[in-house]
């Protein structure tokens, strides 16, 4: 079932009885959900958004150091959360990911990549987006080399792709399986804003929740796993507890270890005659995806470098001399764009915007091709149900700017933690200091040279940068938006971090996080594919406790 709480005469009988509450109606809460649709117990799903309400209301308005976005961008409220606007980018972790490596402080996982990696097949389900093989030889009929003059060797790997959702809304694809469920009730308009418990007692009692004409309710769920996403279930425990320490914040680690992604487009690919692959392509089921480069686990190891992974990107929009129609009609709008895809259209800080005057005349020279790509854009975009992720034009000198994504170390002066100011409902904002260790800025450089020199020694292609201003470069590449990793950490002990290896707050046994903030590490890959294997690894638990 699924209603707003605010039309409900009584909630007495709704919220009696209750095993279990999620706290988040995103892709982490949905999955759940889902799984638990058909137990003989009771589930509450509670989602602050509401039909028509704002998509990103006021409380998520906080403080965040710069480079870090705004907090309330790649955020929406509502029941499918962020992934009303999400790409659809679906990539898995990686084993080294896991792993605890000397050169990365504060590196791995309690638990082995098979224990996340079993899940991912069904996870890949969940968001539409095929077939758990992450190979263009496997996935991509008569796949070409994506280097066409690239031998294999043990340094780069060239034949991972990365697959795309349609982007799926987790709200419409799965509000009619929760609408039909007998033993799962998502309220919308129910917002979380405190965890009660009592003096000298381990569990959660009861949890507050407001709605949105301010009237406040409270509920005493056996279980309860907060949702939320990595900044808004920091909050929660950071502002529950009245000493002001935070629940699960024993060790002082609650908030700590805040990563995103370290993401830019540095140096450029200049192919000199070979083939390269640049375009999205189809897999064998019909999902679209993308090639990408990826230094290899042994290199990594061997050169001290964080995993990453390069991308070939078209030219930056705001330089026209690209020469393309469509990317200046494209730049010429982006005040049409929600803020977030606004920012994709300078991702490189050091591009100086053309005038407007030459934009102009790109787009009067190129009528013809500017039609066909609306067409393209029209029917493989917008009228498609599984639409193509985002526009790819190659520059006219035949060159490839180089976008990458690298994970960064886990630090603990890195944090989320809270203001003195209140929201309209009585909940401190957040605040959101990024901090990124230099060394990082150093992998990157050295990561960059690798492929640069494994390229150059045994291809036509070489890659083109600037060495000498390449810390100065890498220093302003900014951190991934809605990648929200690393504040609740998952841990063998409460001594290292907030969560045990089962997703349970260490000093509340009815209390759990499902979230991109229990990832110890970040890897270079989007989390929402993670997310979505954990939580359904959390199910499976919660399962066997409530039986």
């Amino acid at each position: 079932m699924i209603v707003l709480l605010s039309s409900l005469n009584t909630t007495a009988d709704v919220i009696s009885d209750v095993a279990l509450c999620i706290v988040g109606g995103g892709p982490a809460g949905i999955t759940l959900a889902c799984e638990l649709d058909g137990c003989d117990f009771k589930v509450l799903l509670l989602e602050a958004g509401t039909p028509g309400g704002p998509a990103t209301p006021d409380f998520y308005r906080g403080a965040a150091n710069a480079p870090h976005p705004p907090t309330d961008e790649f955020r929406r409220s509502g029941f499918g959360g962020t992934t009303a606007i999400w790409g659809g980018r679906c990539v898995p972790f990686d084993p080294i990911d896991f792993e605890a490596r000397e050169y990365i402080a504060h590196s791995g996982w309690p638990i082995a990549y098979s224990e996340v990696a079993q899940y991912y097949p069904r996870a890949l389900e969940y968001c539409d987006a095929g077939a758990f093989d992450f190979t263009a030889g496997g996935s991509i009929q008569g796949a070409a080399a994506t280097i066409s003059d690239f031998p294999e060797q043990s340094v780069l790997c060239t034949d991972l792709i990365e697959r795309y959702s349609l982007p799926t809304d987790f709200g419409k694809k799965y509000r009619a399986k929760l609408k039909n469920s007998a033993n799962v009730i998502a309220l919308l308009g129910a917002r979380c804003v405190s965890l009660r418990r009592r003096p000298g007692e381990e569990k959660i009692s009861g949890i507050d929740i407001v709605l949105a004409s301010g009237e406040r309710r409270t509920l005493t769920p056996g279980l309860i796993v907060l949702a939320a996403g990595g900044i808004e279930s920091t909050r929660l425990l950071l502002a529950s507890d009245p000493n002001g320490n935070g629940i699960g914040n024993g060790s002082d680690l609650l908030g700590r270890f805040y990563a995103c992604h370290i993401q830019g487009t540095f140096a450029r690919l200049v192919p000199n005659g070979a083939a390269v692959v640049f375009d999205f392509e189809r897999t064998h089921d019909d999902v679209y995806c993308r090639r990408k480069l990826q230094i290899s686990a042994a290199a990594q190891r061997r050169h001290a470098l964080r995993n990453s992974a390069f991308r070939l990107h078209f030219p930056e929009y705001s330089d026209a001399s690209h020469g393309s129609a469509a990317m200046s009609s494209i730049y010429l709008a982006k005040s049409l764009l929600i803020s977030e895809y606004q920012n994709i259209l300078q991702q490189d800080r050091f591009a100086v915007a053309s005038p407007r005057s030459e934009h102009l005349r790109n787009v009067a020279r190129g009528i013809p091709q500017l039609l066909r790509f609306s067409a393209d854009w029209l029917f493989r975009r917008q009228l498609a149900r599984r639409k193509l992720p985002y526009t790819l034009i190659a520059n006219r000198d035949g060159s490839f700017p180089l976008e990458f994504n690298c994970e960064q170390t886990p630090l603990e002066s890195s944090r989320i933690s809270l203001l003195n100011d209140l929201d309209a409902d009585g909940m401190r904002r957040v605040n959101i200091h990024w901090r990124r260790a230099s060394e990082d800025v150093a992998a990157v450089q050295r990561a960059f040279r690798l492929l640069r020199d494994t390229l150059s020694s045994v291809s036509k292609c070489r890659i083109e940068f600037d060495d000498a201003r390449s810390t100065e470069r890498l220093e302003l590449a900014g951190p991934t938006g809605g990648h929200h990793i690393g504040t609740t950490r998952m841990a063998s002990s409460a001594r290292a971090g907030v969560v045990d290896i089962n997703c349970a707050v260490f000093d509340c046994p009815n209390l759990y996080v499902a979230s991109s903030a229990v990832f110890p590490t970040g890897s270079h890959a989007n989390p929402t594919l993670t997310i979505v294997a954990m939580a359904l690894r959390l199910a499976r638990h919660l399962k066997e406790q409530l039986a």
